[in-house]
């Protein structure tokens, strides 16, 4: 890609920007970028036009805590062991994260509006020079007692949150009394600022956060916030971790009607044994909304990048654009983690815009989001970690390698500090899928075998059709498992 690398060469007069957009729950089976029918991202397709599009990548797990900790580790989750809900990185580990790698040579910003992402980056406080609470450019002033404990944001994150002040629906709180004001009070504000909102219901975090905010208000802060770290002196590195497309989908009121007898029917999957058995029609009205939603956010994206284009922001910058994992519509299911590791919830968008880049470059490659921290560290001239088990990307100084396995994992019920013994794992090798089932009882397959490129909707399982590659994916898959497994069995 000559274009490409001629985009790099400034390099070694001025360190570029590093700017990490990242939508929460998006699926790039959903974008029209990625051959979806419904036209859901029209300007993030045209941004497309002259970024580097990766068009199989994936994530390193299926759910929000394994696949940012993934991404920010460079690791795959058996080794950085962010495994359960709210999990941390392994402490070993904790130093290989961008903003220890990179270090003071960039000024470092972090902002999650999703609390689990927001205490993994806690783990980094002290090597992270401005670090906005989940609540910033919300509807709701933060008075969250986490403000008091900056300087020990993740332990304090799992003890206020987890325990003595947890929201979540029949979680009984440490502090009964305590317990029962908070929730009120988060109630009491989310309701009151549903009231002014004249465009429809604001969007809200998940019950166990329920913080209320508008997607415009949000975008409206991440310009300000890069317009801000523009003007000053030094290089930075921003990562901005937004909750939309994540559930619950409500999109504003001008995008409801989108896509209504569009005559569009996805296609029709059997029930998964580890399913709840969800209603098809339920599921199609919901994807619809999804699809809804994915649209708002590419109309705010697409005013972003206008405002950042005519304030030339993006002329000495890197803008990372991707997803923690993605959303499933499916099988009797909603939403993501669970057992469940097809396309829609592990394949998704990976878009890199260089500095002054005018071509459109396409990576077809199977790549991964631990590439991610090794190809940043590359943007910014740093050295290799020779702890990483991700790759610079093709395109940007990284080789191909059509051999190589892309890992997904989902071990939520495993625990962190003993071998992985519970859980379901894909690996992608050329164009066949292995999904494996650890440890499940009730699933009367263990291995599912797809041909992604005759079958990219995964309906003929070809474990016992195909036996010679069942055989050699599984030999793979449990040298890479055995390894990794070594350290955690006792002695």
């Amino acid at each position: 890609m000559p274009g490409m690398l001629g985009s790099l060469s400034f390099r070694n007069s001025k360190r570029p920007n590093i700017i990490i957009i990242l939508c929460d729950s998006l699926s790039a089976r959903h974008m029209s970028l990625y051959g979806y029918s419904r036209k859901t991202t029209p300007n993030i397709d045209a941004f497309a036009e002259s970024s580097t599009v990766f068009h199989n990548h994936y994530s390193g797990g299926n759910y929000t805590t394994t696949g940012t900790a993934s991404m920010l580790t460079g690791m795959i989750p058996w080794k950085h062991r962010a495994l359960n809900l709210g999990g941390l990185v392994r402490s070993e580990f904790v130093g290989i994260n961008p903003y220890t790698l990179l270090g003071p040579d960039y000024y470092r910003f972090a902002f999650s509006q999703n609390p689990f992402p927001d205490r993994l980056l806690g783990q980094y406080n002290e090597d992270i020079d401005r670090f906005l609470p989940p609540s910033s450019y919300s509807l709701q002033e933060e008075v969250s007692p986490l403000r008091i404990f900056d300087n020990d944001r993740a332990l304090a994150s799992i003890a206020i949150e987890d325990f003595l002040l947890p929201i979540q629906d029949n979680t009984v709180a440490g502090s009964a009394l305590l317990g029962y004001i908070n929730k009120k009070r988060i109630l009491n504000n989310t309701k009151n600022q549903k009231i002014i909102y004249r465009h429809g219901i604001p969007e809200v975090l998940e019950s166990w956060s329920l913080i209320s905010y508008l997607n415009e208000e949000i975008y409206s802060g991440i310009y300000s916030e890069l317009s801000r770290l523009s003007s000053g002196p030094a290089p930075y590195f921003s990562y901005f971790h937004l909750y939309s497309p994540h559930f619950p989908y409500r999109p504003r009121n001008d995008f409801l009607k989108l896509f209504r007898d569009d005559g569009y029917i996805p296609v029709s999957k059997p029930l998964h044994p580890l399913a709840p058995g969800i209603d098809e029609k339920f599921l199609i009205s919901q994807s619809a909304l999804y699809d809804r939603q994915i649209a708002q956010v590419d109309d705010e994206f697409g005013r972003l990048i206008a405002k950042l284009n005519e304030e030339g922001i993006l002329d000495n910058s890197f803008l990372i654009f991707t997803s923690d994992h993605g959303e499933l519509f499916e099988r009797g299911f909603i939403g993501h983690g669970d057992e469940f590791m097809y396309e829609a919830v592990i394949h998704i968008p990976l878009i890199i815009h260089a500095p002054k880049q005018i071509k459109g470059e396409h990576v077809f490659a199977l790549t991964s989001n631990i590439d991610i921290l090794p190809t940043i560290l590359s943007m910014a001239g740093k050295k290799e970690v020779s702890d990483l088990d991700g790759r610079i990307l093709p395109g940007f100084g990284g080789q191909m390698d059509e051999d190589r396995p892309i890992f997904s994992v989902v071990a939520v019920d495993n625990s962190a500090f003993g071998p992985i013994k519970k859980a379901v794992i894909s690996m992608r090798k050329r164009n066949y899928k292995l999904i494996t089932y650890l440890g499940y009882d009730n699933v009367e397959q263990m291995y599912e075998l797809y041909d992604l490129e005759n079958d990219p909707d995964e309906l003929n399982n070809l474990a016992s059709k195909d036996i010679k590659t069942l055989s050699a994916m599984k030999s793979e898959f449990f040298t890479y498992l055995d390894e990794a497994n070594k350290p955690f069995w006792k002695k």
